[in-house]
């Protein structure tokens, strides 16, 4: 296992997390303490360190399982896990992203791990009604408790995490530090505006479901996956008709030219996607050891400049506007009063 700085700090994270939402068995499927015991062993003994959790998952069983897991040497590990389902509960005030949501989780979660703090602390999703203002206020006061290291933000449209950011700097506290999204040959459409702005801020981006909710496999090849959830607990990706034998054949080639399976080529597709200035941390989500093991070998699957042209082309989704405007070379001329290819770009986008 190979270890990446997490965005702008100093925490010293391994290349891929463990999910944790297959620990615990409340959602009616999943692991029982000791079947999750042996994924914890395998991926601890492969060189991991980061385990990715949540309030919700399987209503708080996995956060008590990860608890009893790590509790002989806590600081060892790397913690992180998020709010707003509320353990599953169907309460109008526990849920959410309030202010009283935020610390009623984080206080339980607390309890659950068995730890006096977490490492990085997440807004699970937007509830569609609580500021970001109020989010990162009482992010503020999660940190300086002592609760929480790092914050993060999950599932929360660029331009939210974009003022997050700014109202952190402008009051001088605790700056986001990652994001969590979906990422996968069959979901691409963070290539429009979520992977600029983790270049341009410097975030670690946390990849979850980079196999589409197992359709990359090839299992959903011929069956109807709407609807459908995996036993990681991600949605399965119905990928569009007109790409999805595409997207599939191409796995295949890539594949069959490793002597791999195409799950793991679609792992190893997401972690050559990383774009300079970020970490692309993607997050496993096995049930057994077998997959757990099959998703380790893809860490170390290296893809060439033609095999990633070939997935990459079969995987492509239209930019839409402003982005294919300004890619036209008529707009780079008028902008750059005919000398665009004169220019020195800079590395990284600027903000």
């Amino acid at each position: 296992m190979r270890y990446k700085v997490f965005g702008k700090t100093g925490l010293r994270v391994s290349e891929a997390a463990l999910g944790t939402g297959t620990f615990g068995t409340a959602w009616g499927w999943g692991c029982t303490p000791a079947q999750a015991s042996d994924l914890f062993r395998m991926y601890v003994d492969a060189g991991g360190n980061f385990f990715d959790c949540a309030d919700g998952y399987q209503n708080g069983e996995a956060e008590t399982i990860l608890g009893d897991l790590i509790a002989y040497d806590r600081d060892e590990f790397i913690v992180s896990t998020k709010y707003t389902t509320a353990v599953g509960a169907r309460s109008i005030a526990k849920t959410g992203n309030s202010r009283k949501a935020m610390m009623a989780s984080i206080e339980g979660s607390l309890r659950r791990l068995q730890t006096d703090f977490v490492d990085i602390f997440w807004v699970h999703m937007p509830d569609l009604l609580t500021s970001t203002d109020e989010i990162m206020r009482g992010f503020e006061d999660v940190v300086s408790q002592g609760k929480a290291r790092y914050i993060g933000m999950s599932d929360f449209p660029a331009w939210r995490v974009s003022r997050a950011i700014t109202a952190a700097e402008l009051r001088g506290t605790e700056p986001v530090s990652a994001i969590q999204i979906e990422y996968s040959l069959a979901e691409r459409t963070a290539d429009r505006e979520f992977l600029p702005m983790a270049q341009a801020y410097g975030l670690a981006t946390m990849i979850w479901s980079p196999l589409g909710g197992g359709t990359l496999s090839g299992k959903y090849r011929s069956k109807d996956a709407k609807g459908r959830q995996t036993e990681g607990g991600g949605p399965v990706r119905a990928i569009p008709e007109s790409r999805q034998d595409e997207i599939l054949d191409a796995l295949d080639v890539v594949a069959a030219d490793h002597g791999v399976t195409p799950a793991q080529i679609a792992i190893a597709w997401v972690c050559a996607k990383e774009p300079v200035g970020t970490s692309f941390i993607p997050v496993l989500g096995a049930r057994t050891p077998e997959q757990l093991r099959d998703n380790l070998a893809a860490l170390e699957i290296e893809l060439d400049e033609k095999q990633l042209a070939l997935l990459d082309k079969a995987s492509a989704v239209e930019l839409g506007f402003p982005h294919e405007l300004m890619a036209q070379d008529l707009m780079k001329d008028l902008h750059t009063g005919g000398h665009w290819d004169k220019i020195v770009q800079p590395l990284l986008p600027r903000p």
